[in-house]
């Protein structure tokens, strides 16, 4: 009896032990699954704040009508909305001398820039912006009322534009709009009488001929006999 009682209490033992040991086991899984799933919903938050972040740059360009002329680009090349735009070049840019002074530089702040929007306005002639590096610094939001503001700084060497030729219009647009011009420069000349066209008019007396040339040509056709060829 004795012997039969130690043995069932043994058994209540690892009973009691192995319950212990999987309740420590599915506690220790639920543990680790809810770590794993923190980490995951982390990283996917990341990912999508990645994924979805306005960049906002700035540069001087050339003029798409004039390579001796300049002008200021500003776009986003993110993929999201950038609001409160802010522009700081150093040194600071400098008009045209044909804009009064007091007149700020254009596109150095901006509301908005959708995804793959820019703004473009004439600076200045080249000058000595070919010798000059900048510091340009850009700034902005990623909603209207927030505090948080994202930042980009570089340098931008204007030299990397020296000895740069193009051959012909840089832009489709352009080339269009410079043959229009052409085309209504050589019409004024027409318009005004100072050239002629020569022209080559199909009237009633040509189409009455040839449709004469045909009727002959097709009754030749049908009576091949009625004028044999001359025997040499």
């Amino acid at each position: 009896m004795i012997g039969q009682h130690t043995a069932n209490m043994d058994q209540q033992t690892f009973a009691v032990f192995g319950t212990l040991f999987g309740t420590l086991a599915t506690a220790i899984a639920t543990v680790a699954l809810w770590r794993a799933t923190r980490v995951l919903a982390v990283e996917t938050k990341r990912m999508a704040d990645a994924s979805s972040e306005p960049q906002v740059v700035a540069t001087i360009v050339p003029n798409i009508w004039s390579t001796i002329h300049l002008d200021i680009n500003v776009e986003n090349t993110g993929n999201a909305t950038a609001f409160d735009i802010e522009l700081i070049f150093d040194p600071p840019l400098i008009n045209d001398g044909e804009i009064a002074e007091n007149e700020p530089v254009p596109l150095q702040k901006i509301s908005l820039l959708k995804p793959g929007q820019s703004m473009n306005s004439y600076l200045n002639d080249v000058g000595d912006y070919l010798d000059k590096n900048f510091k340009v610094t850009s700034s902005w939001s990623r909603s209207p009322k927030s505090d948080v503001r994202e930042s980009l700084t570089f340098w931008l060497n204007m030299a990397d534009y020296k000895g740069i030729s193009y051959l012909g219009g840089r832009d489709p647009n352009v080339q269009i709009a410079e043959q229009l011009k052409k085309l209504r420069e050589d019409w004024r000349y027409v318009a005004s009488g100072s050239r002629k066209l020569k022209s080559d008019i199909y009237d009633a007396a040509d189409r009455q001929r040839e449709n004469e040339a045909i009727s002959e040509r097709y009754a030749r056709n049908r009576n091949p006999t009625e004028n044999p060829p001359a025997e040499g």
